[in-house]
């Protein structure tokens, strides 16, 4: 084998996509999500959570045989990393989705974002290991608290 050829195959090698599943599941209403975001961008990301299936198992405390029974499925996610989105209103009620986030391994690494408002709660996490989003909040790789020390070290 030649130098070019076999620098041709590592090449080749590196390249390849890297495929992980994830859960896909969400227990939002997706007409009663979509109808309270009036940002194009967020609308339109937010649109992929019609095609998750629906369970009130996707919520936390994420019980995997539970949540297989009702309907959760789990998804190829080519080159991606996979999502766990956490929302709790004002009145208390929490919603969960969980998904894939294709073509992204790149750009996202594991890690967790938590906003507050006086409308409520949304915590957003996101990983790369294969089916690493059936954890809960605390469980994630990349602990909140880590980011929160990044930014004030900033």
């Amino acid at each position: 084998m030649s130098l070019f050829s076999l620098f041709g195959l590592l090449l080749e090698t590196v390249s390849q996509t890297v495929d992980i599943r994830c859960y896909s599941c969400t227990s939002m209403e997706a007409e009663q999500l979509l109808s309270d975001v009036s940002d194009p961008n967020w609308r339109k990301w937010l649109e992929n959570v019609r095609n998750v299936p629906y369970t009130e198992s996707c919520k936390d405390y994420f019980q995997l045989d539970r949540a297989i029974r009702s309907g959760v499925k789990n998804q190829n996610c080519e080159d991606g990393a996979c999502m766990k989105m956490w929302f709790q209103e004002a009145n208390g009620e929490s919603h969960v989705w969980r998904s894939c986030i294709p073509h992204a391994r790149d750009q996202i690494r594991s890690d967790c974002t938590r906003v507050t408002t006086s409308q409520g709660e949304m915590e957003v996490c996101t990983c790369t290991g294969n089916l690493c989003n059936l954890s809960t909040t605390t469980q994630f790789l990349f602990p909140l608290s880590t980011l929160i020390l990044y930014l004030l070290l900033k």
